[in-house]
This record gives C-alpha cells, sequence and structure tokens, in this order.
C-alpha cells in the first residue's frame, strides 16, 4: 500500500484507541456536562434556497449564538450533521451535531478553546480535533473521538499535531498529522502525512512522490479519500486509496487549484465512491466568487453552490446524496447548508 507503520501496539479493550500511548480518556457522564451542552431552544435550520421545481434544495444551517462562521461538514446515513460554529461571546470554536432539529455544543473537554467535530458514522461516533492553547487551532492540536457521551483524545505518536477527520462503521479512523508546530503548510519540515489508525495501530499514508498528503474519509468498502500536493506544481489534488492501492482523482475540468487551502481542508465521501470537494478558478482564498463546491459521480462533476452563494465549499455526502457544506453570502456571512438532489 505504500504507506508505513508508525506505532503498533493493540489494544485488548476497544478497537482503536484505548490503552494506546500518549492517549488521554475524558469522561462525559450526562448531557449536563459542559463538555457537550445542549443549546437551549435553538431556532430550526431554515430553507432558504431552491434552485429550481425540479433541482436540487438548499437548507441554510445557522447554529444558535455563532458569529456569522457556521461550517457543516459530514452528514451520515439517519441525517445526522455535524461542524462547527464559532461563539459570538468568546469567540472560541465549537463543534455541533445537528439532529432531529436539535443543536448539541460539542466542546472537547477540558474547556477547549477550539473544538472541531469533522465526521460522524452511521453508529453517531464523531471525530475531530481541538486545541487547549491555540484559539485558531493552529498548534498543540489532538484528535478525538467522540463515544457514546466520552471522549478520547489521540495523538500519532512524535507529532505535534493531529486531526481526525473520517471515520467508518467499524470505528477505523483516518486523518493527518504533523512533524512540527510551524505554519503546517505542507511544504518542508512541515509536511502532512496521512493516517489509518485501526485495532490499535496507527499507519501512515503518503501519496507517493508527493510533498504532503492528507487522509480524509473512509466509507464502509474501505475505500480512502484524501489530497496530496505535487511536487512539481505545489498544487493540491485528490487521491482514492483502494486495496493498497493509489489513484489520483482528476481535477474539476479548467480549475485553477483543487482542496484550496483555508476551509477547503476536507471532502466527503460515500459508500457509492461519490466525492465532494473544492475548487477555485481564480483566486483560491477561501470565500470567494472563484471558490465553489463540487461533485463527482460516475466521472460526472457538477457544482455543488447555493444559487445566491458568493462562495461555497462542500465537505460531506450519504449514501442518499445529501451533501452538507458552507457558503458566503453577499454580505460576507459564513453559514452551513444541507442540499437535498
Amino acid at each position: 500500500m505504500n504507506t508505513r507503520k508508525v506505532v503498533s501496539r493493540r489494544s485488548a479493550q476497544r478497537r482503536g484507541l484505548l490503552l494506546l500511548a500518549a492517549i488521554i480518556v475524558f469522561g462525559t457522564g450526562c448531557a449536563k456536562d459542559a463538555e457537550l451542552a445542549k443549546v437551549t431552544a435553538p431556532p430550526p435550520a431554515r430553507a432558504v434556497e431552491q434552485a429550481s421545481a425540479s433541482g436540487p434544495t438548499y437548507t441554510t444551517i445557522d447554529a444558535p449564538g455563532d458569529t456569522g462562521l457556521t461550517l457543516a461538514t459530514d452528514i451520515n446515513e439517519s441525517g445526522q450533521i455535524v461542524g462547527r460554529y464559532t461563539d459570538v461571546a468568546t469567540g472560541n470554536v465549537h463543534g455541533f451535531l445537528l439532529g432531529g432539529g436539535t443543536f448539541t455544543t460539542i466542546t472537547a473537554p477540558p474547556a477547549a478553546l477550539w473544538t472541531r467535530a469533522i465526521s460522524i458514522n452511521n453508529g453517531g461516533d464523531i471525530v475531530g480535533d481541538y486545541s487547549l492553547i491555540d484559539q485558531q487551532g493552529n498548534k498543540g492540536v489532538h484528535g478525538f473521538l467522540l463515544h457514546g457521551g466520552t471522549f478520547t483524545s489521540f495523538d500519532v505518536p512524535g507529532s505535534a499535531g493531529t486531526v481526525a477527520e473520517g471515520i467508518d462503521t467499524n470505528g477505523d479512523i483516518v486523518g493527518f498529522y504533523t512533524l512540527n508546530d510551524g505554519s503546517n503548510t505542507g511544504t518542508g519540515s512541515n509536511n502532512r502525512h496521512g493516517f489509518l489508525l485501526r485495532n490499535g495501530v496507527f499507519t501512515s499514508i503518503d501519496f507517493p512522490g508527493a510533498g504532503s498528503t492528507e487522509t480524509w474519509k473512509i466509507n464502509d468498502n474501505g475505500m480512502i479519500l484524501g489530497r496530496f500536493k505535487g511536487t512539481t506544481d505545489s498544487k493540491w489534488h485528490l487521491y482514492e486509496l483502494v486495496g493498497g492501492s493509489f489513484k489520483a482523482v482528476a481535477d474539476y475540468p479548467g480549475a485553477t487549484q483543487i482542496a484550496p487551502d483555508g476551509y477547503a481542508h476536507v471532502g466527503g465521501l460515500n459508500v457509492q465512491g461519490d466525492i465532494v470537494a473544492t475548487y477555485c478558478l481564480s483566486t483560491c482564498n477561501k470565500f470567494n466568487a472563484g471558490v465553489h463546491g463540487f461533485l463527482v459521480s460516475g466521472g460526472i462533476y457538477t457544482t455543488v453552490e447555493p444559487p445566491t452563494a458568493v462562495g461555497s465549499l462542500a465537505f460531506g455526502i450519504n449514501s442518499n446524496g445529501y451533501i452538507v457544506g458552507t457558503y458566503a453570502d453577499a454580505a460576507g456571512v459564513v453559514h452551513g447548508f444541507l442540499r437535498i438532489p
């Protein structure tokens, strides 16, 4: 598979995460705990965009109490959505779970300044990352699993930062790690490496010849999606990893950049192998008129964007083709969205 193992200690208790070196486990007793507190009387998500009578419907998602910066990052088969938002009172970033019309705030204990809920599997297990020291989430970043109300923190041994970005129904986790606390741009000593955490064993994933690799999602067929940085063009491209074989995914036709840095550091993969991610046609700077989400299904590329958006990003997709992501409106306010085909 052109991978290398970075640790090989097996868990005898629970697959993947317990009894590993450098693991810290935090318990949350009930929904009253500060680490997993339900937001009081949240307003429901609202349908504000519809492309046409026969086209996809877009529903805006805004977390209660946010500062105009809500990102929806994944959706499971039950329609549960995870993401992150910025708290208006503190400026801290929190994760969220949206299910059955109820928002639940997710803050990794103890009182992290930065928490991102990035992926959710069909059992409701959530993975992401957090930092206790950096409100911007650039330093001191750790991966976490939230399972049955209990947080488990983990780090790839020897890493400076670990980000968990995907989890399948079996509890296999993928993500990426960095080797120091620098700018994490994916160049020089800041190279990123993908990882797979399975049965307590971390396996490093590096696209052959790439300058940097991230691993984003793993579906229930074992297919892995991520991005790699080319050494000749210094641009990001998508890849699939199936049965130990890497395959580069063709760029969106005419795109200047696929999965640019900024918020577009995660994409989606469903069990059918459909992919969502982001491309740009001009300036690749987070949200502007040149940045768009896209879907590739059966080799067909389709732009995914609410009709009135000024820039959009697509992050997650389930087997029904429901897509979640984020967009900026004309006033520069950033919202999450749900797209129903």
